[in-house]
């Protein structure tokens, strides 16, 4: 039998309206007794000629006590106001899956 190559590093550039970008990364990663695992992260810079800049993944300190209004504006972090929970779940979504379906 044949074994199929697996995805091991994933990544998507989004375009966005304002002409500013941002690159979603995933990459397979394993530890003791060999347990997958999935390492992302994100970059975003406001046009094309800027360099990429890391998007920092920690909420707001205070996140626990403001409203939900401030959470959804302020508090959530960096990585999550730069791209959307649906844009990282598709690109982690392929680490592990057939390099096939890709090509």
């Amino acid at each position: 039998m044949k074994e199929q190559e697996l995805v091991t590093k994933a990544e998507q550039l989004i375009q966005r309206n304002d002409g500013s970008q941002a690159k979603i990364v995933a990459t397979a990663m394993f530890g003791a007794g060999l347990h997958m695992s999935v390492d992302v992260f994100v970059l975003r810079r406001d046009s094309a000629d800027q360099n990429w800049q890391l998007c920092n993944d920690r909420p707001h300190p205070d996140y626990k006590t403001m409203s939900r209004e401030d959470y959804v504006k302020f508090g959530r972090s960096e990585m999550l106001r730069t791209v959307t929970a649906g844009e990282l779940l598709k690109v982690t979504g392929m680490i592990g899956q057939p390099l096939s379906n890709y090509q």
